[in-house]
């Protein structure tokens, strides 16, 4: 079970901006993180590990963006918010 979510500054700046991210994306992003803590399987998370590496994981938020964390744990440390494409 997940309890502690870790966002760096870089992340958090990047979410507060509204020309980077948009508001839409921004909710879809937190309500994945709060369904992340309640249910990490829950099916359109698409949660899942990332071939070849070892704790680094990838969420949906939309049909474009993934979230790629780091789960060490009851904790997890979100690397970043990137289109699919760009996902490894």
């Amino acid at each position: 079970m997940i309890k502690i979510i870790h966002i760096p500054d870089n992340l958090t700046k990047k979410i507060k901006n509204k020309k980077k991210l948009s508001v839409p994306l921004k909710e879809k992003f937190y309500w994945c993180l709060d369904m992340l803590t309640k249910n990490p399987q829950y099916p359109s998370l698409r949660n899942k590990i990332i071939k070849g590496t070892v704790n680094t994981w990838e969420v949906s938020i939309n049909k474009n963006y993934r979230c790629i964390y780091r789960k060490e744990k009851e904790e997890v440390y979100i690397l970043a918010i990137v289109k699919h494409e760009d996902v490894f």
